[in-house]
């Protein structure tokens, strides 16, 4: 069985992408606006300050960020100018991997950029992330994602057949270790919960077995916990009850099974457990706000409407 993190990646069918990155030098501030991506950023050479939701983090080279979708925000060596807009900053040709910034003397930056992008059913991954995910150059997971950084150099200035997609992977493989490396004190999110030896295991059962009409009773003995304790204990870890979360899970996969061309409203119904077709679009809407007919016109709406957005940039 795949574990939940792979599970959802592939469900959501999250891809990776190259973007163009960023030497800069002297004093400088970039506006980044929100795309539906998360964007990651690996600080090569030099210092800046990065600033969203009125927070800063000071970053030195060897350390990466993870920013979350429909973010904007500010980066740069010195926040108290006027920032310039990305747009402007990455506009026009390129002969490498890099935009360019000239703001006069001073000390160079370089950073390699990257975005992932998501379809709307990938909010049960999002909104339990925060802002921003920061992992320092001396941390544990640092070594592995500078190893992947640097492949990632190697084939992005190779000519050697598959270079493009070798590189596509190890950017995925760099998102990948970001998302299971949540700060230690993040709570009240599945991904983090996952690291619970009881309430993980109660996750990984329910990612299983989606269509399975769980009881209570039923996850407290996977996690050999009391129903009480279990209970308590799940919605200190998620941020939500048991069985609210078995019902947002199951309503994801119901998501992504609306855009199948033969899908039927009734089938979907029976796939997940539910004896009627009634019974599931109120459970639905009670989990998305939406009928599974909405949700569908939505999602199709969307998927043909898709900005091509800036993380830094546009693609490389």
């Amino acid at each position: 069985m795949e574990d939940p993190l792979s599970q959802f990646l592939s469900l959501v069918e999250a891809r990776a992408v190259i973007s163009t990155g960023l030497a800069a030098r002297g004093l400088w501030a970039m506006h980044v606006p929100p795309v539906r991506a998360l964007k990651c950023n690996m600080i090569k050479r030099g210092e800046c300050t990065v600033e969203t939701r009125g927070k800063r983090w000071r970053l030195t080279a060897g350390d990466c960020f993870l920013i979350g979708p429909e973010l904007p925000f500010v980066i740069g060596t010195d926040l108290n100018r006027l920032p310039r807009h990305a747009a402007e900053v990455f506009a026009g040709p390129r002969e490498s991997s890099y935009a360019q910034l000239d703001a006069g003397a001073g000390p160079d930056f370089l950073c390699l950029s990257g975005r992932m992008d998501l379809t709307e059913t990938a909010r049960f991954l999002t909104d339990t992330l925060p802002p921003i995910i920061v992992v320092r150059s001396d941390s544990p997971v640092a070594g592995r994602l500078h190893w992947l950084v640097g492949r990632l150099e190697d084939e992005l200035s190779s000519n050697a057949p598959g270079s493009t997609a070798m590189a596509r992977q190890i950017m995925q493989m760099i998102f990948i270790e970001l998302l299971r490396n949540l700060p230690e004190e993040r709570t009240g999110s599945w991904l983090a919960a996952l690291s619970d030896p009881r309430i993980g295991a109660a996750l990984r059962a329910i990612h299983d077995a989606p269509h399975r009409v769980w009881r209570l009773d039923e996850l407290a003995g996977i996690s050999h916990l009391s129903r009480s304790r279990f209970s308590a204990r799940f919605r200190a870890a998620v941020g939500r009850a048991p069985m609210d979360y078995v019902l947002r899970w199951r309503m994801t996969l119901a998501q992504k099974a609306l855009l199948q061309p033969d899908a039927t409203i009734a089938t979907i119904a029976a796939q997940f457990g539910y004896g009627s077709e009634s019974a599931f679009i109120h459970a639905f809407r009670q989990a998305t706000g939406l009928t599974p007919r909405q949700a569908r016109q939505e999602a199709r709406s969307k998927a043909t409407d898709l900005p091509a957005g800036l993380d830094f940039s546009s693609n490389r």
